[in-house]
């Protein structure tokens, strides 16, 4: 498949986001880099054009809605650090308002019968489930999920196909583990290629989830909303947005991305990656 280039529609898109509100962006891959840091790039080199775009997206009175798999109290810290104050946390789990004065949860959390908060027994079960059947391949510690409501992250590089069926099998058929993107935060010492970020969360919830409830709470139509991501995760909240901005680093795992592409028409791809690539589209629509 021929994927869009969004230097190829910037024009069209400008002239079509005329009653742009709120931009929903993912964190690691996309408004930070890989490891996390908004004023590095993908090299680990100061970076400071996406900060200072922040300054013009309010002159523009533009609201950032930070969108990530982080819980909220995380978000708290990095939305404080750069001046926003809402964000969708836990994947699309929890949509809140003013740091942390609002929150809700985006769907029913009594029909989620499993216990995965901090120690929980079943989070040491799937834990403990998935590093005996995928050894040296994935990683979570119990204090990754200290502050965390509804999902428990991992890391590493396996089968999900498999790893999903064996949820099934040992009785968690409500859960299932998505990928979130490729990632640089940790060194484990795992025998992968390639480092990835997983959540382990209720079936049905996603990022596009978070933003759905946001445009009803805040009575947005889709003219109002653009998002910006680099995961196939990412990718789903192009349903509720009016463009989404996939940012270059995602085609590092094409075979993953382009087959998902084919379900969207308002996709578009960015030459810069990470933190260079939400530059590239902010950049043109401020000014």
């Amino acid at each position: 498949m021929k994927y869009r280039l969004f230097r190829d529609s910037k024009k069209e898109i400008k002239e079509n986001l005329k009653d742009l509100k709120v931009i929903y962006t993912d964190l690691d891959g996309t408004l930070f880099n890989d490891r996390g840091c908004i004023i590095k790039d993908e090299k680990g080199g100061y970076y400071f054009k996406a900060v200072k775009l922040l300054s013009e997206i309010a002159r523009k009175n533009w609201d950032v809605v930070l969108v990530s798999g982080r819980n909220k109290f995380q978000l708290r810290y990095n939305a404080q650090i750069i001046g926003l104050k809402n964000y969708i946390a836990e994947l699309g789990s929890e949509l809140v308002y003013n740091l942390g004065k609002e929150v809700y949860a985006t769907f029913d959390r009594q029909k989620i019968k499993y216990d995965l908060t901090y120690e929980g027994k079943d989070l040491i079960k799937i834990i403990e489930l998935f590093k005996k059947n995928f050894p040296d391949k994935i990683e979570s510690k119990m204090e990754w999920s200290k502050y965390r409501s509804h999902t428990v992250l991992f890391f590493g590089e396996i089968n999900l196909n498999l790893a999903n069926k064996l949820l099934k099998k040992e009785g968690y058929g409500e859960l299932v583990l998505v990928d979130n993107g490729l990632s640089s935060l940790v060194e484990l010492g795992l025998d992968i290629e390639r480092l990835h970020i997983y959540n382990l969360m209720p079936e049905g919830v996603n990022k596009a989830k978070g933003i759905k409830l946001d445009k009803k709470i805040r009575n947005f139509d889709i003219n109002n909303c653009i998002a910006l991501g680099d995961s196939l995760e990412d990718l789903k909240m192009a349903g509720e947005v009016k463009y989404f901005f996939l940012m270059g680093n995602a085609l590092e795992h094409k075979e993953m991305i382009l087959d998902e592409l084919d379900k969207y028409n308002n996709v578009y791809v960015t030459d810069g990656v990470m933190n260079k690539g939400w530059a590239e589209v902010i950049e043109y629509l401020v000014n």
